[in-house]
């Protein structure tokens, strides 16, 4: 009989796999909505939903599992937290395909997924310090969790508020 902590595991890497999920429930979706509504950015400063898209790809390829590989191997290393402009600017993501771009979601995501399945118990409690706090295997994937629900809301919420229509008047929302 596991533990809890085996529990929280299959919990934790369960909760980062259900990306993988969702991104292929959308992707009929996604593939009908207009390149001005996945390219655009609503305000200055603002990220365009194909850019949320492959800065999550990019944050799980560059970041996040070279810092989980980092935190299990080293003793206690100190690594620094990726800018959300880095990431951004990482590639010309409004130029990829959104089939293209939610695949390198899925693949990245997988890999990252495969990784911490392979880890051990004692490995999960190994901690490093990211962006100046202490944090273990199973802290460090609860940020990416959470992470990914604020991103997911915000592409929810910037599709809900487009027109998305060719009717001279959206349908209320």
């Amino acid at each position: 009989m596991g533990t809890d902590r085996d529990a929280l595991r299959m919990a934790l890497v369960e909760q980062l796999a259900f990306l993988i999920d969702e991104i292929e429930a959308q992707k009929p979706l996604l593939r009908r909505v207009p390149a001005w509504a996945l390219e655009g950015r609503p305000f200055a400063g603002e990220r365009s939903i194909k850019e949320m898209y492959g800065m999550m790809a990019d944050a799980d390829a560059t970041v996040h599992l070279p810092h989980l590989r980092r935190i299990v191997e080293e003793e206690a290393p100190v690594l620094d937290v990726s800018p959300s402009p880095t990431l951004a600017a990482s590639e010309a993501w409004n130029e990829v395909a959104v089939d293209a771009l939610l695949e390198r979601v899925q693949t990245a995501r997988a890999a990252l997924a495969t990784f911490l399945r392979s880890l051990t118990p004692e490995q999960w409690s190994r901690a490093g310090v990211v962006g100046g706090e202490r944090r273990d295997v199973y802290t460090y994937v609860h940020g990416i969790i959470q992470d990914d629900a604020d991103a997911l809301r915000a592409v929810g919420f910037r599709l809900h508020e487009s027109h998305l229509t060719t009717r001279p008047r959206d349908l209320p929302k």
